[in-house]
């Protein structure tokens, strides 16, 4: 049956997404999110839909951005990521049957939905934040259609490009940087057997499950424990940021934060998002492995760049395992351009 999304399930569809982007996004942007999920609820009715509501041929587009989520310089707006659907709609001739997103919390794709007046489909390419739309690309070998566009008013950047998942996303990547960092984005069209054979299935709905169990939580450490306990992790650290070196370079926010608690230093190795976890040489967690950040205090997520050298923070990390992961983000082939600039092992932990 479909949902009717509300204001309850957009505060936990926040709060979830949120820790689930794995450091890329923090509270501080929760209340772009809120006003982003409002106005699509103002503007229309929002129903999400499971995947098996739907038939194998029946099209749905994905709604991302490109580009460095924490240091970028972007001048980007709601309009942007309505228009690079149109866009997308436009130049492939199709009229989608549904919208999801890269990742959670891919509130982008609510306001898409209600424009369109489709439903969002409880799926997204990978239940985790990805530095690279090749972690999202699904499985997908075939040729692909990527639209997007950014900027003022009186320096834009709009393309849409064609071609293999690597080649395309490229091109975004680098027309990105030439919009100060990041670029909202369409791409697709996909059938829904797609989804259901290489995709998230289920990751909206787990995220707001995530979320809506974190904030029925007390602030401070049971918050923590109780996001963990619905990953099926732990709280990993609780210390103080001794060091954040991440920076942004060449499309990518790139670097390690280092945190000191009782056990030692936890190292976290960053492409946009929290890639690994090592405490003391040893690799806890690895992509797709869940990372996640909160602040000491209250327990509410925060990102990468908010984790300033004497912050106190926890850090919760969880397998793979214990939320929908997508295919592509367990093929050893997307790893080795991430492994090169991070200078450590990926794929070998798969």
């Amino acid at each position: 049956m479909p949902q009717k999304l509300d204001q309850d399930a957009l505060k936990g569809a926040i709060a979830g997404g949120l820790l689930l982007s794995a450091g890329g996004s923090g509270m501080a942007r929760g209340e772009r999110y809120q006003a982003i999920g409002t106005q699509a609820l103002n503007y229309g009715h929002v129903q999400m839909k499971a995947v098996g509501e739907f038939d194998d041929q029946d099209q749905v587009f994905v709604a991302t951005g490109v580009g460095a989520p924490g240091f970028s310089k972007a001048v980007n707006t709601l309009r942007d990521a309505i228009e690079a659907a149109r866009m997308l709609s436009e130049a492939t001739g199709v009229e989608p049957a549904c919208i999801m997103p890269g990742h959670v919390p891919g509130l982008n794709c609510w306001m898409q939905a209600a424009v369109m007046g489709i439903p969002v489909l409880d799926a997204a390419t990978n239940g985790r934040g990805h530095p690279t739309v090749k972690m999202g690309g699904m499985g997908v070998k075939t040729q692909v259609t990527q639209a997007g566009c950014g900027g003022a008013s009186d320096d834009r950047v709009e393309i849409v490009v064609r071609g293999s998942m690597t080649k395309t996303s490229t091109i975004m990547r680098a027309a990105a940087v030439q919009n100060g960092g990041t670029l909202p984005a369409s791409r697709g069209p996909f059938p829904i057997s797609v989804v259901r054979n290489g995709g998230a299935v289920g990751a909206m709905s787990f995220a707001t499950k995530l979320g809506q169990t974190m904030l029925a939580a007390a602030a401070g450490r049971a918050r923590a424990e109780a996001a963990a306990a619905t990953l099926k992790g732990s709280v990993i650290a609780q210390g103080e940021v001794v060091s954040n070196d991440v920076r942004y370079e060449g499309g990518f926010d790139l670097g390690t934060v280092v945190i000191k608690d009782a056990r030692g230093r936890l190292t976290l190795h960053v492409y946009n998002e929290f890639m690994a976890a090592d405490r003391d040489g040893e690799r806890l967690f690895t992509f797709p492995d869940l990372m996640g950040s909160v602040a000491a205090e209250t327990g509410d997520v925060i990102a990468i760049n908010e984790m300033a050298a004497g912050r106190k923070v926890m850090i919760i990390g969880a397998s793979r395992s214990g939320f929908p992961v997508g295919a592509s983000a367990k093929d050893p082939t997307v790893f080795p351009e991430v492994e090169e600039k991070l200078g450590i092992p990926l794929a070998s932990y798969l």
